[in-house]
């Protein structure tokens, strides 16, 4: 199958090898690129750090200081970033960021400061859920997404060629903007023919309309390949 990528192009291209191996032939058009923040570090003392993304590593400052503490993540991507940077002592490694914080909960730990290596955009439902089991939860916005200006031009070639045989959505941010651009470039019927495979039940919520679409039962790399 010719199978479109619309992740940041790293993500994509390491995405792209699986498909590769698998024998599909992977198409590449991102939609978003990761940059980081520069934002200044929250002062404050942590007992624990957290992770969610592999991002949170690209362009992380100085952190010697912290790289002793524990630190929980989201995916086996994200915990080899963590290594590889510096953090020798990881804890917890979840599937997703709800199984984490029950993984944390189970734990039954006094209530502690956690620093989490965050993007700008992200569910609250980590921070939710720890909060409410009184641990204090400090966001470091490290990394952002924006929307790559070649994004709509790309995929308006893609989609008038239509030799795409399955759509790979990572977020609902990206299967919505991936929606919007077709929309824009009156394009949505033709963007929507191929089969839509979506992480989670709420990236395929802007995919109506599609003939076919798939929801992989576990929100990775893994159970999106198993859909096609």
């Amino acid at each position: 199958m010719r199978v479109l990528l619309t992740r940041p192009e790293a993500d994509a291209r390491r995405s792209a090898a699986r498909l590769a191996t698998l024998g599909h032939e992977p198409v590449l058009a991102p939609l978003f690129e990761i940059v980081p923040t520069s934002a200044t570090r929250p002062a404050g003392a942590f007992d624990r750090l957290l992770a969610t993304s592999a991002h949170a590593f690209d362009h992380l400052p100085d952190i010697d200081d912290l790289a002793p503490l524990r630190i929980d993540l989201v995916g086996a991507r994200t915990a080899d970033a963590a290594r590889d940077a510096g953090f020798a002592k990881t804890g917890i490694t979840a599937p997703d960021a709800k199984a984490l914080a029950i993984a944390i909960a189970r734990e039954r730990t006094p209530p502690q400061d956690f620093l989490y290596f965050a993007g700008r955009e992200r569910r609250p439902d980590l921070e939710a859920g720890l909060a409410a089991l009184g641990h204090r939860i400090t966001p470091w916005i490290v990394y952002e997404t924006r929307e790559s200006e070649a994004a709509a031009a790309h995929l308006a070639h893609v989609w008038q060629a239509q030799d795409i045989d399955a759509v790979l959505h990572f977020s609902p941010r990206s299967a919505a903007l991936y929606v919007a651009l077709a929309e824009q470039a009156g394009l949505l019927t033709r963007a929507l023919t191929p089969l839509q495979v979506a992480i989670s039940p709420r990236a395929a919520q802007p995919l109506n309309g599609a003939a076919d679409v798939r929801i992989a039962a576990t929100p990775d790399l893994d159970g999106l390949l198993a859909c096609l």
